[in-house]
């Protein structure tokens, strides 16, 4: 079980400083980025509109305000991209981009690995 969350911590930690990723970097850079992209991962197609995601999320967790930004942000780092709704123009998509995507999929797979241990976890109980 300690090798497991000294995984967790190493990268987690790791992510905000030492990691060279920048999509990393950005993902982890705070819980807010997190959940957010982490929503948007969940919706489908992978997109959501800034409405969507302030009446999904709780104000109490991230402000309209702090979830712009972190949508800008997303969008100046090639995290996202931001596409024009074509049933409604005034309204806008954030959608991850496919280098995202592929890293989003490529972070499942690691985290498939570092949970692969929990069967140990069985002979604790």
């Amino acid at each position: 079980m300690e090798k497991i969350f000294n995984i967790l911590y190493s990268n987690l930690h790791n992510a905000g400083y030492k990691d060279k990723s920048i999509f990393k970097k950005f993902l982890f850079s705070t819980k807010q980025h997190s959940i957010l992209i982490f929503f948007i991962s969940s919706q489908k197609k992978r997109q959501s509109t800034l409405e969507e995601i302030c009446y999904n999320v709780s104000a109490k967790v991230i402000s309209r305000s702090t979830i712009q930004n972190i949508l800008k942000e997303g969008v100046s780092v090639k995290f996202l991209k931001k596409e024009i709704n074509s049933e409604d123009k005034r309204s806008k998509y954030y959608t991850l981009t496919d280098e995202a995507k592929k890293y989003m999929l490529d972070w499942l797979y690691e985290q498939k690995k570092v949970f692969s241990n929990l069967n140990e976890l069985n002979n604790l109980k």
